[in-house]
């Protein structure tokens, strides 16, 4: 027996999942950061979520948490079973 794992073991796709890039308000060519929604909350007849993201904008990019309307939101769908040549 080989050391690769079997094709059939893999981790279930994350559902719901939680990863967001965030639309960039500053500039609208910007790079939009990468994001993981912490919470969720109804404002009127909106949702917006409370994000955790590093803001690459400043030095020592620092851990920042807050809340975005979702229409600023997109999710991402990543796949916990990657190839092994694209982990990295």
């Amino acid at each position: 027996m080989g050391m690769n794992r079997p094709k059939s073991d893999k981790w279930p796709p994350y559902k719901p999942t939680r990863h967001v890039l965030i639309k960039r308000e500053d500039h609208r060519f910007a790079r939009p950061f990468q994001g993981f929604v912490v919470d969720w909350k109804r404002t009127g007849k909106k949702w917006e979520a409370l994000v955790v993201f590093m803001d690459e904008r400043v030095d020592g990019m620092p851990l920042v948490q807050t809340w975005f309307p979702i229409e600023q939101l997109m999710p991402c769908h990543p796949d916990p079973n990657p190839r092994r040549d694209e982990w990295f």
